[in-house]
């Protein structure tokens, strides 16, 4: 792995494991065994390193829950399953950057690593959004809300994976066990009842 990478994987292992404001660059570049200008040269500082962090992190989550989100689709059942399928992977395949993004997400508002995340989430967020709107003709019950679907399909998502790795701390449950086509489909079941009339 090139110095970049590696340093990249220990900032995400230690930022995951001890949250971003209590890890220091002299604790990153002591595991990542380079010196301060090396992290300096690559990132800049270490809100620069959060948002490479971050950047390759949702490049990965674009392309797999980008491939799903077609806006010819006439299937809005069909969408919300391989979106919620490439979602879920991704969270098993990246789980230490899917578990970090979590925690971003309800850190400080005013602090650094919201405002770093903040795009991010705002951009898939509207993708979301967008695929709902395309799908209004099929959800009868809709009627503009498609910020309120939106949000409640992402966060949805996210407490099946949180709920999975909490239950995986307590006893032998890995969410892999639970992103068959199957479980899915039954979950996006759940998601779409209340809001086909």
């Amino acid at each position: 792995m090139d110095n970049r990478g590696n340093i990249l994987d220990v900032a995400l292992h230690m930022f995951s494991d001890k949250g971003y404001d209590a890890v220091s660059v002299q604790e990153i570049v002591e595991s990542a065994g380079i010196t301060k200008p090396t992290l300096y040269y690559y990132f800049g500082s270490k809100y620069g390193l959060l948002e490479a962090i971050l950047e390759d992190g949702f490049s990965k989550l674009d392309q797999m829950i980008g491939s799903y989100i077609d806006e010819d689709s006439n299937d809005v059942r069909e969408q919300l399953f391989k979106v919620a399928k490439a979602f879920l992977t991704f969270a098993v395949e990246e789980s230490r950057f899917f578990s970090f993004m979590l925690s971003l997400m309800y850190s400080a508002k005013g602090g650094e690593p919201y405002k770093a995340v903040k795009p991010h989430l705002h951009k898939l967020y509207q993708a979301i959004i967008d695929m709902f709107e395309r799908s209004s003709s099929q959800l009868g019950n809709m009627n503009g809300r498609q910020e309120q679907f939106a949000m409640g399909y992402l966060g949805f998502l996210n407490q099946y994976v949180f709920t999975f790795s909490e239950r995986n701390f307590f006893r032998d449950n890995d969410l892999r066990e639970h992103i068959n086509d199957d479980d899915v489909r039954s979950l996006i079941q759940q998601f779409m009842y209340g809001i086909v009339s």
